[in-house]
């Protein structure tokens, strides 16, 4: 009975049981299915929103970089001033027509230069706005491809915020992209306008340049009948067309060059302000602080009469050779500026004939010039270019003449300059009366141009000397040294550098004159950037120029340093060692050759290696042959560091004493008191003996050795002696003494120490105490003994029974 009731309660408490455990089993899988689908809901969410705002922060960019826009403004209005430019010198390459003169096509194709390289700036700019736009563009696609952005929420709430955001998005986009768009237009039309202009360049230069290969070969044969049989007939152009359309070119030309060189303008003007403002403040410290300012003015001859004119010559040599291919007219304007500032410099300081001669070397020059500036070829012009030669040969032969007869002072190869201004004043009146008229104009500029070209260099030498001269004057600390030496010592220094400047500049100038200059530098920069090979290494000969220019380069800078160094302690007036800047030459002559040659490896491009192969060859040959030098090299070094001798030292060394003038990297020099100068190796200064007077102080003890007779009173003696030494340049620090020394054979020697404060005066001092001694022994009767022997003669007596003396017959 139990047994019936026990398992029908156990079987419904089971299943009650279960069920409550199956209700809560599949309550909490429903609850986590619920979790998972909520996550990813909140995942995809956030994602999206990730993207919106950067996407948002992307637009903002893109829209803050559109609202600034572009600056094309100079291109958008300097393509029409290009494009008119082009359509004139179409004109002028589009016929080929003998009567073009060499320096108009060389003028057009200046033109075309400079074009060329604005052009490329532009392109470059406009290509650097173009990628910018496609940039942003490529944004916008990357933006309306984002898968991210297309999965909408199935929450309705959710898509909802969903399709807002993706609203204002579509909204920036549509007004960046179209804004974009836009701008890619412009650029692109701006970019095409560009690529137009430079294909019209590049064959207008081609044509130009195959015109100048045919009027290359036309020079030297006959290009018109000869002069005795030409006429007007002969030409294609008037007098008056060429006339007209020299000046209208010309002045297209000068207009073009001078507003686009704005910046080279402002750039000599601010060197011309700096020079003038060096010079007038110089000169005025000199007439207020040096007592002799007339005779330090007297010994610069152009820069004190007129500063100005100085200044403008000085800064327009500089700022000349920065202008890239200036055309005829602005740079014989530029020319007649700079000739005529060197007219009223010279005017009162050259003879009276060579000024002559420079005011007809002038007036030729000009007209000349004017010839020069001619587009067309006409007989007129022809017949000018004759009579100019003529006149300038004649002048020539003149002046020659008047100079070799004359005693004057002229300036440096007078003679030789006129020798050659005749000949290729000759040459060029040959070449036109035979028919070579290119040839001839050539040669005419050339030499006219060439010369006062190298008048006014001469001048700018000078000038750019006497402003050195004049600031090393003002800032001299005492005029004990004559300014005619310093002066003279300048002229010596810097003289023979600033002559070979002024030869490569006028070097350049008749390269120019010539025509050739292009053609010189195309060739030199060809063979120079030519890579060549010795066995595995590659090397150009650019890179040798480059390593020798920098080195001389730093010789040059060292030398001048260590002048200006020497000039400075020179005139110092303090006697302190530590305050002189000549101490410390050899350091910097040291660092100014290290950082020199450093330059010249990294300027020339010879990699680290080669210089290590180089060092490792060179120690070997210092194994074999080269220890002296080695060791003089390296004695330099420990010299300047450890600064046992110093420059003004007074030593001595083995039986040679002076003053040391130099010290060298390998060697220095030694001034004596006789005016030799001893070259001393650095080795020998480390490795002798050596005594140094002026290491520690300029000091010097002087002795004096005095004898008195016998018998004088030494009381007296020693009080006369003291009151000799008590002077203002003996120094009483230590005390000067007085001593009994030694008593001699014939006097009583006294002993006199006494210091003086300056060694360079220590033999005049000397001089002047024994002179005081003598004349102070002479007024007491004190005398001043001197070695004699007393010499007894003893005669025997002859014997008393001797015969005796025969008296002589």
């Amino acid at each position: 009975m139990l047994r019936t009731v026990f398992y029908p309660v156990l079987f419904i408490a089971c299943f009650v049981i279960g069920g409550n455990a199956l209700a809560q089993s599949s309550k909490k899988q429903k609850n986590l299915k619920d979790s998972v689908a909520a996550a990813k809901g909140d995942t995809s969410l956030n994602t999206f929103m990730d993207r919106v705002e950067f996407y948002a922060n992307t637009f903002n960019q893109m829209n803050s970089v559109l609202s600034r826009g572009f600056d094309t403004t100079t291109v958008s209005t300097d393509l029409p001033k290009i494009e008119s430019s082009l359509k004139y010198i179409q004109k002028g390459t589009s016929v080929e027509d003998r009567s073009n003169t060499l320096r108009y096509l060389y003028s057009l194709r200046d033109i075309l230069t400079q074009i060329e390289d604005k052009l490329n700036v532009y392109q470059k700019t406009l290509s650097g706005y173009n990628d910018k736009l496609v940039q942003i563009q490529n944004g916008l696609i990357q933006m309306k491809q984002d898968p991210s952005l297309k999965n909408a929420p199935t929450d309705s709430i959710l898509n909802e915020e969903y399709q807002e955001q993706i609203k204002r998005l579509d909204a920036k986009w549509r007004k960046i992209d179209g804004a974009n768009k836009q701008s890619m237009r412009q650029i692109g039309v701006l970019q095409s306008m560009v690529v137009q202009s430079y294909i019209q360049v590049t064959n207008y230069k081609e044509r130009i340049n195959t015109e100048l290969r045919k009027f290359g070969a036309r020079a030297f044969s006959k290009e018109y009948p000869y002069l005795w049989q030409s006429g007007e007939k002969d030409y294609a152009e008037t007098f008056k067309t060429a006339w007209d359309r020299t000046i209208t070119a010309n002045l297209q030309l000068l207009n073009y060059y001078f507003y686009t060189n704005w910046t080279i303008h402002l750039f000599g003007l601010i060197i011309f302000i700096a020079f003038y403002s060096w010079i007038s403040i110089t000169i005025r410290r000199i007439k207020l602080l040096k007592a002799d300012y007339t005779g330090i003015l007297n010994q610069a001859h152009y820069l004190p009469r007129i500063p100005v004119l100085a200044s403008l010559l000085v800064t327009g040599f500089i700022t000349f050779f920065f202008y890239d291919h200036p055309p005829v007219i602005f740079m014989e304007l530029f020319m007649l500026m700079l000739v005529l500032c060197t007219g009223f410099l010279v005017r009162k300081v050259w003879p009276e004939l060579l000024f002559k001669f420079w005011i007809i070397v002038l007036l030729l020059t000009i007209f000349t010039g004017i010839s020069n500036l001619f587009l067309l070829v006409s007989f007129t012009d022809r017949i000018a270019v004759f009579l100019l030669g003529a006149a300038g040969a004649a002048a020539g032969f003149a002046f020659l003449k008047r100079v070799q007869a004359s005693r004057d002072f002229y300036p440096e190869r007078t003679v030789l300059f006129l020798r050659v201004f005749i000949a290729v004043q000759l040459i060029s009146v040959f070449c036109n009366i035979f028919g070579r008229f290119s040839l001839s104009k050539i040669f005419l500029v050339t030499s006219l141009f060439g010369i006062w070209q190298s008048m006014s260099l001469v001048i700018f030498v000078r000038v750019v000397m006497e402003a050195i001269f004049l600031q090393l004057e003002a800032s001299k600390e005492n005029s004990e040294t004559p300014t005619y030496f310093d002066f003279a010592l300048l002229q010596q220094r810097f003289k023979s550098i600033l002559n070979i400047i002024a030869i490569i500049l006028w070097l350049i100038l008749l390269a120019g004159n010539l025509n050739i200059l292009d053609a010189v530098y195309d060739f030199a920069a060809g063979v120079l950037t030519q890579s060549r090979k010795i066995g595995g290494n590659e090397f150009t000969y650019g890179s040798i120029v480059v390593f020798v220019l920098v080195v001389w380069a730093a010789t040059v800078v060292s030398k001048a340093v260590s002048y200006f160094f020497e000039f400075a302690d020179h005139h110092s007036t303090s006697k302190s060692k530590k305050n002189k800047l000549s101490s410390s030459i050899l350091l910097i002559k040291l660092a100014i050759f290290s950082i020199g040659f450093l330059l010249a490896i990294t300027a020339s491009g010879i990699p680290m290696e080669k210089i290590t192969i180089i060092l490792g060859a060179l120690s070997v040959g210092i194994g074999f042959g080269l220890q002296t030098i080695v060791n003089n090299l390296v004695s330099g070094i420990i010299l300047a560091v450890e600064k046992p001798v110093e420059v003004g030292d007074v030593i001595e060394i083995g039986n040679k004493s002076g003053t040391v003038k130099e010290m060298g990297i390998r060697a220095s020099k030694i001034a004596t008191a006789d005016g030799s100068e001893i070259i001393v190796p650095n080795g020998d200064l480390l490795s002798q003996h050596l005594t140094n007077w002026t290491l520690s102080n300029k000091h010097r003890r002087v002795e004096l050795i005095v004898g008195v007779a016998y018998g004088t009173e030494l009381g007296l003696v020693i009080k006369l002696l003291k009151e000799i030494i008590d002077r203002e340049d003996i120094m009483q620090d230590p005390k000067p003494m007085v001593l009994v020394h030694h008593l001699n054979d014939s006097s009583v020697d006294f002993r006199i120490l006494f210091w003086v404060d300056d060694i360079s005066n220590w033999v005049s001092l000397k001089s002047q105490v024994l002179s005081n001694i003598y004349e102070v022994f002479y007024e007491h009767g004190i005398s001043i003994p001197f070695p004699q022997t007393d010499v007894y003669l003893h005669y025997p007596q002859p014997p008393a029974n001797g015969p005796a003396d025969k008296e002589p017959s």
